[in-house]
């Protein structure tokens, strides 16, 4: 994913401005454009800071409780490059990264199985103690436990869940009390939250500013 500025008359500069660039020095065009990039980036990482789209409409909500920022991480990596010292890519320098930043922007759906999920995060050991995330996921489906004295349940601690439960044992009670089959392959949704982008009279006025400042 990438935000490609190629300044021309249609896109991104006037006549007089473009034709102005354009006589420029090959170094003084890729120093403007690069500013133009550093500029467009810190829109990007504003966005992700209120949690915004480039529309100024709050992010699509995560599905769940979880409260966490969302694409937090993505700005952080973004970095402006100058091609043919006429074209500029605001983007990620590592490809994966990139994949996953326009996944989450643009939204979409992926199929996941079980063979990903172990390239992904290494293959689980199923002896292995339950999670503190699957602990806390079974807590809060109120997952009991017979008291210590006296008749009835109460619900488990987090810690004790951790300590007597397996990884297998969590997963499968996990599934039951969610009302989930043991599914051999999944799609994975997210609807799309924008941060990278700009408007065509945005760019035109700071490219504008930007000429001035450095010619």
């Amino acid at each position: 994913m990438s935000l490609v500025i190629t300044p021309n008359k249609q896109q991104a500069l006037s006549l007089k401005n473009q034709l102005l660039l354009l006589s420029l020095p090959a170094n003084k065009r890729v120093r403007i454009l690069k500013t133009l990039g550093i500029y467009e980036r810190k829109l990007a990482r504003e966005r992700i800071k209120k949690q915004k789209d480039v529309n100024g409409k709050p992010f699509n909500p995560r599905k769940g409780s979880g409260k966490g920022k969302l694409l937090k991480r993505l700005g952080k990596t973004l970095k402006p490059f100058v091609f043919n010292k006429n074209r500029l890519e605001l983007k990620h320098e590592n490809p994966s990264v990139g994949k996953v930043a326009a996944f989450h922007s643009e939204g979409g759906a992926f199929t996941m199985n079980k063979t990903r999920v172990d390239r992904r995060f290494g293959k689980l050991n199923k002896n292995q103690p339950c999670s503190r995330g699957m602990a806390k996921a079974l807590s809060k489906k109120g997952f009991k436990v017979r008291k210590n004295k006296g008749k009835g349940y109460r619900r488990a601690t987090i810690k004790e869940l951790m300590s007597t439960l397996t990884m297998t044992q969590a997963g499968a009670i996990l599934k039951r009390l969610r009302n989930r089959e043991d599914k051999s392959s999944w799609q994975t949704k997210a609807p799309p939250r924008s941060f990278l982008g700009d408007s065509t009279v945005n760019v035109q006025r700071q490219l504008a500013q930007i000429i001035e400042q450095i010619n």
